[in-house]
This record gives C-alpha cells, sequence and structure tokens, in this order.
C-alpha cells in the first residue's frame, strides 16, 4: 500500500508541473495597447459606477422632497444652488438709515429731525455728495471730504452722527467706495 501512494503522488506532481512548462511564453501573442484605449475601458467600467450613484443621489432627493416640485422658482429639488453675490450692487442700494436728533441747516433750508435715509454719491468730477432721503422724497444734499479713516467703525457700510461743537454736527458715512464726513450747522431749541 505504500508503494501505491508513492507512485501515486510522482504521477500528480508529474501532471501538476506540465502543465507549466509554457509559462515563459505566457505573454506571447499580447498586444500592447495606448493611453487612449486605457482610458476608454477605464470610462466603460466607471460608467455604471456613476449610474448607481445618480440614482442614489435622485432617491435621497426623492425622500427629502417626496419627489414632487418646488411652489418657488428655482428651488426645484433637482435645480442647482448659484452662490449669492456677497455684495450689493449699485442699483440695489438702499442708502443708510440715519436718526437726526436735531434741526439741520442744507443749503439755507431746514431739514426736521427724524430719519433719513443717507446716500453717498461721486460725481463726474470725483466730488462726493451726501444725499438726505425720508421715505422717496429727496431733502437734502451736501458735499462731503473724502477720508481714509473708517471712524472706528466695524461695518463697512455706515453713517453716524456726533456733535462737534455748539453750532455743528458731524455725519460720518461710510461705504465700499469711500468713507467721508461732513459739518452741518443746526438749530438750538
Amino acid at each position: 500500500m505504500l508503494i501505491f501512494l508513492a507512485s501515486n503522488t510522482y504521477v500528480v506532481a508529474d501532471d501538476f508541473f506540465d502543465n507549466y512548462t509554457g509559462i515563459d511564453r505566457a505573454w506571447d501573442g499580447q498586444k500592447a495597447i495606448t493611453n487612449k484605449e486605457f482610458e476608454e475601458a477605464i470610462n466603460t467600467l466607471t460608467e455604471k459606477q456613476k449610474k448607481k450613484e445618480a440614482k442614489a443621489k435622485k432617491r435621497k432627493i426623492k425622500k427629502i422632497s417626496g419627489g414632487g416640485t418646488s411652489l418657488h422658482k428655482g428651488l426645484e429639488p433637482t435645480a442647482e444652488i448659484l452662490e449669492q453675490e456677497s455684495l450689493k450692487t449699485k442699483g440695489e442700494f438702499d442708502g443708510q438709515l440715519l436718526n437726526i436728533p436735531v434741526d439741520i441747516i442744507i443749503d439755507g433750508n431746514t431739514l426736521e429731525r427724524g430719519y433719513y435715509n443717507v446716500f453717498g454719491e461721486k460725481d463726474k468730477n470725483g466730488e462726493v455728495y451726501l444725499s438726505f432721503y425720508q421715505a422717496h422724497y429727496f431733502k437734502g444734499k451736501v458735499k462731503a471730504h473724502v477720508t481714509k479713516n473708517d471712524f472706528n467703525d466695524d461695518n463697512l457700510d455706515f453713517v453716524k452722527i456726533e456733535p462737534y461743537d455748539d453750532n455743528y454736527i458731524k455725519i460720518m458715512f461710510g461705504s465700499l467706495d469711500f468713507n467721508a464726513y461732513t459739518y452741518l450747522r443746526y438749530l438750538h431749541d
């Protein structure tokens, strides 16, 4: 029995190594592929993965939104959310609200105490003016002096007022374009 097992092992081992006799010629007949062909093959393989990811994204959107569309334009679940502009454009600027606690004089006219929207404007000559509005009514315009001083204000857009002396107040205006100030005479009660 021992001789039978030993002869059987030899036959199996001999058969095993006979299958690997042509290993040194295994790469013969292989053709070289170009980079373009390789990229096309990779794209074909990854295409299925992209389709799976797109389906998973649609399922998530449907789970969140219920699969319907939004009543508001631009808020559909499939719409891309565009980045909002952080700075206001010139046409959208609403002015800065200023509470003037005293009656002031602009060009010989009295501006009564109250709340005013103050707009800073540069003309074509580079001179700066502050315009005062109540609601949509123009109330007055005064020339201001441009400065690099930000008047220790934390905001980029601001307008503030402070007493200068017994007859004048100082109005300070700041915006993205320029900082300015002006002195205005006020009436005593």
